[in-house]
Order: structure tokens, then sequence, then C-alpha cells
């Protein structure tokens, strides 16, 4: 989880530099760069949320365990249609807040906040593409800066901060989870959290994107399997 927060703040400090870079050195670019960078942004996005799963085609050997109809299990949770909810509910009321957020923020900033910040910097160097550079640097700081208090505003009433995934069919072999004809494969940091009242075993990891809930009726035999191939019962 901190590897994940540093890589996060590197990627932020650097995009805010090359946004500022190419808004004071070819502001006429600028929606061009926009465009392009949203679209890396969205393929390392996908990939991220798809690490740790490999397509597979064929396992060798039988499953361990092996559920077909995880949907059965899933009808019985009356609990999992909330938690769906909370799952989009915040997103899209982020979504909605920082819409209405990024029409506010730039007539604050260049009516109000821009002036101080030029006055100072000029006091500070002779150079127009740096003054220009730092006045548009701050001003992406400051974008980020408001958008961010909604967020972990938003996501401190988030019991589940990871999303959830909950396939309906799955097996267990002793190299990994095939999950939807994608192989998860085992790692020191996973765990199981077993639920046997609504019927679930739920896998997390640090370096999963997301928790995978495990429905079934037999609940006791999912777990003594995943036991067995070397996971370990989460502490808390």
């Amino acid at each position: 989880m901190a590897q994940s927060r540093v890589q996060t703040a590197v990627l932020q400090a650097t995009s805010m530099i090359l946004f500022a870079l190419i808004s004071a050195a070819a502001p006429e670019y600028m929606w061009l760069f926009f465009i392009i960078y949203f679209a890396i942004i969205m393929i390392v996005m996908s990939r991220m949320t798809m690490s740790g799963l490999k397509r597979v085609d064929q396992m060798k050997g039988s499953p361990l365990f092996k559920e077909d109809n995880a949907a059965t299990a899933m009808a019985s949770d009356t609990t999992l249609i909330q938690e769906v909810k909370e799952q989009f509910k915040s997103p899209m009321l982020l979504l909605l807040l920082s819409f209405a957020l990024i029409f506010v923020i730039p007539p604050v900033y260049w009516g109000y906040v821009s002036p101080y910040v030029e006055s100072l910097i000029k006091q500070m160097t002779t150079s127009e593409f740096i003054v220009r550079f730092v006045v548009f640097l701050a001003f992406y700081v400051f974008m980020i800066a408001i958008l961010y208090v909604p967020r972990s505003l938003l996501m401190r009433g988030v019991k589940q901060k990871k999303q959830l995934y909950y396939p309906r069919i799955y097996a267990v072999y002793k190299e990994g989870i095939v999950i939807e004809g994608r192989l998860l494969q085992y790692s020191k940091d996973m765990c199981f959290k077993v639920e046997t009242k609504r019927r679930f075993v739920e896998v997390h990891g640090d370096k999963l994107p997301f928790v995978v809930r495990l429905y079934t009726l037999d609940v006791s035999k999912l777990a003594d399997k995943l036991f067995e191939v070397g996971l370990r019962e989460c502490r808390t």
C-alpha cells in the first residue's frame, strides 16, 4: 500500500510538471497533450486493474475446488446489493463534485491567486518562461489540492476501500485461482477471510487492486483448499 501511494504521488508530481511545461512553452498544443496523456492514463489504469490476472486457456491437472454457480450463494447475501451501491455511489459523487469544481477553480485561481504568485516569482527572476511555468505549476497544484479534499472526505466514509470482484465461475488450483478464464497467481502477501453466514471467502492482497470475493455454498471446503495451497487467514 505504501509503495502504491509513493507511485501515485510521483505520477501526480510528474504530471503537474509536464502540464506546467507544456502550458508555459506551447499552450496552443495543450489540448493535444491532454488527449494523449489521458489516453495513456486510461490504458495504464486498465492494465493495473487486471494486474495479477493472466489469461489462460487450460490448466494442468484437476482443480482442488471448482464453483460453476456462485450466483446461487450470491443471491442469499442480502448485504451485497448495499455494498455494490456504496461502491458506485462514492465514485459517482466524487466525479460530479470534481466536475463542478473544475468550473469553479480556474476563475478563482486566475482571478485571485495567480497575481500574487506571479508577483512573487517576478521578484526572484526576470525570465518570462520561468514565471509562466511557476504560475501554471501553482495552478495545477492548487487544483489537485482542492480536488483532494472532497475525495479524502468521501473515502473516509467508505468501508470497502478496494473494489469488489465477485466472479460467478472460478476454480482453485495449486498454481492459483482461475477466475473466468484468467489466472490469479498466489503471492506471499495474499490472505483470505471467511464469512460463513454470508457464504463467501475473500482473497486479499496488498498488490491486488481489488478484493476477490468467492461465493460458494461450501465455504469450509473452499477455505480448507486455500489453506492447503499456502494461503493464510487474514489477521484482521
